[in-house]
């Protein structure tokens, strides 16, 4: 069982997780978009493959790399959460 505040810390790192994916994939999706289909693909999994590190290391800091499901979750709603907000943003720019 785990404790109830490791619990809460990894929801909370994995929602700003996902927020901040969300954000730098945006980014870089904006950079890449100039190079060859091959580049942009094996940039891409290296950008992945980044970003997983990152993430495991923040949970094996956190609580002893331990995943649950809510961790998924979480990184889904914040992900969600950054393309909803942007949107509002660039809505409210408009008027």
């Amino acid at each position: 069982m785990i404790d109830l505040t490791l619990q809460f810390k990894l929801i909370i790192f994995s929602f700003i997780f996902g927020f901040m994916f969300s954000a730098s994939l945006e980014g870089f999706n904006k950079i890449i978009k100039k190079y060859s289909t091959a580049i942009e693909i094996i940039l891409s999994f290296i950008f992945i493959l980044f970003m997983t590190f990152v993430y495991f290391v923040g949970i094996q800091k956190i609580g002893n790399a331990i995943f649950h499901i809510y961790s998924i979750l979480s990184i889904i709603v914040g992900f969600i959460l950054y393309d909803i907000i942007i949107k509002i943003i660039a809505n409210n720019n408009k008027k």
